[in-house]
């Protein structure tokens, strides 16, 4: 377990930043044994969790507004042909296939910015609250702007989290079938 303090101090993450989204992302999921992300639509191609991230994980739900399933198994189809992002596509599906990833829908769910909780097993120790953008570099001019929040503030975005997803539609096994029906085209 790891130890937090009761306040964290907030920091402010941009694409030109010391701190890159993805880094603090990837450091925070590897202490948690539960994820908890609501973004407004699902970006698989991005998608890039490595085996060290993910070895405490037990829980991950993903919560979306908007979800396309021609974009999803092209996406997959896409991961599969890629020697670079065919070992990602494989840990989703392992994540699936194990219990461990939930997809809900929510499309009058309402939520703004994209936030992800993150707890250990004494409860929610971290939040990110703004744009989640895995890949480098990023693609437009203007800032992309996130922040980091520590236990008070993640609380709070837990019971906001929980919220949505008692009202929210589980997709998992479409999900789960459209990426498998990607990679088996491929």
């Amino acid at each position: 377990m790891v130890a937090h303090s009761s306040r964290s101090r907030p920091e402010l993450l941009d694409e030109r930043g010391p701190l890159q989204f993805r880094t603090v992302f990837g450091k925070l999921l590897s202490k948690s044994s539960a994820v908890d992300t609501a973004i407004l639509n699902v970006r698989l191609g991005a998608v890039d969790f490595s085996s060290v991230e993910l070895s405490v994980l037990r829980h991950l739900r993903v919560l979306v507004a908007e979800v396309n399933a021609q974009t999803v198994e092209g996406e997959a189809h896409a991961m599969a042909v890629d020697p670079g992002k065919r070992r990602n596509l494989a840990r989703l599906l392992r994540l699936f296939r194990d219990g461990i990833l939930e997809v809900r829908s929510a499309p009058l769910g309402g939520w703004s910015p994209d936030f992800t909780v993150f707890s250990e097993d004494s409860g929610p120790h971290a939040v990110l609250v703004g744009l989640h953008w895995f890949q480098w570099p990023f693609p437009h001019r203007g800032p992309a702007w996130a922040a980091r929040f520590g236990p008070t503030e993640a609380h709070r975005a837990q019971a906001r989290y929980e919220e949505t997803w008692k009202n929210a539609h589980d997709i998992s096994p479409a999900i789960r079938r459209l990426m498998e029906k990607g990679r088996d085209r491929a």
